[in-house]
């Protein structure tokens, strides 16, 4: 081989070397990148603000708005949710985003706690890839409507559900984790009539009463949430939208308030970007407000 042709090689080489890496580092971003944007994004909150994390899977982030409890409460909360979580991610996480923050408590929505230990492709397909690029603190405003019309799921029994054997081994493990940060875990069951019932709330009062946490389940008051199943959910019960998710926050932020004493920063200089933050996030949300308020008035005219 001649001293051109040579060269021509190793162009050539290093050529397909460079693509090999560009291919690799996508493929990453498309598999991982919007899986794990909510858990990166604390990383990116200027150190020890946040008060509240909320860790889980899809449920946290259709839930529970961080800008919703800054405007009524002034309580500064990140989502650190990915959708269809496991037990090992939410630990991976919580121990990522305690390495810049130190909050004063830990939301874990419970969903997580009865899926087995293996990834549930489906439903990180749906939230993940349909609004990539909404995030307020790591909650993703939906504004979809599909009513849950199979009437009361909340049936009392003494029946228990049983959770997957490794979920209370990693349990351990994030109660220790959060001992070690000096956060409180609290429980958290938000309303999803496709994921939850008396028998998992069972479950989850005898677990929270042995651990000595809090657990609360609002899944037995969505009365008193005035959650209307035919306008506050998106896709049939299994996730709320954003008009679901605006009262579920409320009634949470005056929970925690007054259960936790947590500060209110509105006033506070060191918070000021919370405020513009708040802004563009109250303009959004009024928006998508009136474009499902605009889409139930046609569903009303046609029945």
């Amino acid at each position: 081989m001649g001293k051109k042709g040579f060269i021509l090689l190793m162009l050539l080489v290093s050529l397909l070397g460079f693509s090999f890496t560009v291919s690799a580092e996508s493929k990453t971003q498309t598999e991982n990148g919007n899986q794990n944007k909510n858990a990166a994004g604390i990383r990116k909150e200027p150190k020890n603000t946040i008060d509240v994390l909320v860790a889980g899977d899809s449920l946290t982030y259709s839930s529970i708005s961080p800008m919703g409890l800054w405007n009524h409460y002034g309580i500064t909360a990140y989502v650190c949710g990915q959708p269809g979580q496991m037990m090992d991610e939410t630990y991976d996480t919580l121990k990522l985003a305690f390495e810049t923050q130190k909050p004063r408590l830990v939301l874990f929505e419970t969903n997580v706690l009865f899926r087995k230990q293996e990834k549930a492709k489906e439903k990180k397909n749906l939230m993940s890839k349909l609004y990539v690029r909404e995030d307020s603190k790591g909650f993703k405003l939906r504004d979809g409507v599909k009513p849950y019309q199979k009437g009361a799921y909340m049936k009392k029994t003494e029946k228990k559900e049983k959770m997957p054997e490794q979920v209370e081994m990693y349990m351990e493990k994030i109660l220790k984790l959060c001992r070690e940060h000096g956060a409180r875990l609290v429980l958290v069951s938000t309303p999803s009539p496709k994921n939850y019932n008396y028998r998992k709330h069972n479950t989850l009062q005898e677990y929270a009463g042995k651990k000595s946490l809090i657990y609360l389940d609002m899944n037995l008051i969505t009365k008193g949430l005035k959650i209307d199943w035919k306008t506050d959910t998106m896709d049939q019960g299994d996730h709320l939208n954003l008009s679901g998710a605006r009262k579920v926050t409320k009634y949470l932020g005056k929970y925690l308030k007054k259960e936790f004493k947590l500060s209110d920063h509105r006033d506070e200089a060191h918070y000021k970007r919370w405020e513009r933050a708040a802004k563009e996030y109250t303009r959004k949300e009024e928006e998508k407000l009136k474009e499902m308020q605009a889409m139930s008035r046609k569903e009303k005219m046609k029945s």
